[in-house]
């Protein structure tokens, strides 16, 4: 099974961190997160699978637009990390967001249910005739989201826990993903 570009999943959450939460930013307006993305059957009784997952979410135009940067380990101890950019783009002065990756395997809309933008649903559609629906929310601890994906081979629910970091573990998490020197 594909375990498609999962940096939209965390793009709502991320943007949400421009509203000043707490969450650590370094200058120029950017954040960084790291956790878990467990990968559920629909009712989220049966774990399928799970993964690291470490963002960086740069504000730009005053939060007209963001990029998110997800990397996520290899599919094996010797394969290097995968890395996925996801880009937003407000639409004019409203609460809604487009969504698309720099791969074209999605596009769709976050939509935020306040001028902070705390809170968010999703309405994404991917390129292999699948969707994503869910909702997302950011803490002064960080992001937690849940979606169902449906319209594929294997429906299935996502959640994600995403703690806010600095900069520095950013960097060491993703570092950790990275194999030994010579195993590529």
């Amino acid at each position: 099974m594909q375990f498609f570009k999962v940096g939209f999943i965390i793009i709502g959450a991320a943007l949400s961190a421009c509203a000043g939460t707490g969450a650590p930013k370094a200058a120029g307006g950017t954040a960084y997160y790291y956790g878990q993305v467990s990968y559920l059957s629909p009712d989220g009784k049966l774990p399928y699978n799970s993964t690291d997952s470490a963002v960086k979410r740069e504000m730009l135009d005053g939060g007209a637009r963001l990029i998110e940067t997800v990397t996520q380990p290899g599919s094996g101890h010797s394969m290097r990390p995968k890395e996925f950019v996801t880009k937003l783009k407000r639409r004019k002065k409203t609460l809604v967001y487009d969504a698309s990756d720099s791969g074209g395997t999605f596009t769709g809309t976050l939509t935020f249910k306040d001028r902070r933008l705390r809170s968010w649903t999703y309405r994404i559609k991917l390129k292999d005739g699948g969707a994503i629906k869910g909702s997302g929310r950011l803490s002064p601890e960080g992001i937690k989201t849940e979606k169902q994906l449906t319209g594929t081979g294997r429906p299935m629910l996502i959640r994600e826990d995403l703690k806010a970091v600095t900069e520095q573990e950013y960097e060491m998490r993703v570092n950790e993903m990275r194999p030994p020197g010579g195993a590529e």
